[in-house]
């Protein structure tokens, strides 16, 4: 998955990137809905498919990406100006630390963590029956699959007997024709490397 920076960049030099105002036209809002349909998730807008799906144009655009925030230098000026001007609110940085004052990234870890507790205490039950029930599944599965494995195996095996019995004497015949065959060649010097004719 594709991180917060991601941007495309044409042959001539120019970018395209996502904002939140390009993600509220309503050709945006139409391929999210699209690609939710297709498992695609929320972090995924901020990524190379996003953008080349909404770009089609774009034949063959270099894959740009950076996830180090910490100084403006390390990004287009037209995605430091989106940046400073709240027009990229759709992600979350990496590490939000690295635009943000101490004291301000502190203020902000303190308030999301009690968000992640919430979020953690709603999923973990979900994630508990969504295990159960898929084990329950595999385990229902399994008890299926292994006696059709086994009598599988069980057809397999004199089938298999039956190829070897008629390929080994098939085999034998061959490696020794080719024995005779190479030693016949091999008695007349003249078809000997020079080093093996005395």
């Amino acid at each position: 998955m594709c991180d917060f920076v991601s941007w495309l960049e044409d042959e001539k030099g120019n970018i395209y990137f996502a904002t939140s105002n390009l993600l509220q036209t309503k050709e945006a809002k139409q391929l999210v809905k699209e690609m939710y349909d297709n498992n695609f998730y929320h972090e995924d807008i901020k990524g190379h498919g996003f953008l080349k799906a909404y770009w089609p144009e774009l034949k063959n655009p270099k894959q740009c990406e950076c996830t180090d925030l910490s100084s403006p230098k390390n990004f287009p000026a037209e995605i430091i100006k989106q940046i400073k001007l709240g027009n990229m609110r759709f992600c979350l940085p990496k590490e939000p630390g690295q635009l943000l004052l101490k004291k301000a990234s502190a203020d902000y870890q303190a308030k999301c963590n009690p968000l992640d507790a919430d979020y953690q205490a709603k999923c973990n039950p979900l994630d508990a029956d969504y295990q159960a029930e898929r084990d329950a599944l595999y385990a229902d599965w399994q008890a299926k699959c292994n006696p059709l494995y086994a009598n599988w195996q069980a057809k397999c095996e004199p089938l298999y007997a039956d190829y070897q019995a008629k390929c080994k004497p098939l085999y034998a015949d061959w490696q020794a024709k080719c024995v005779e065959l190479f030693w016949i060649i091999f008695d007349n010097p003249k078809n000997r490397k020079k080093e093996w004719r005395r």
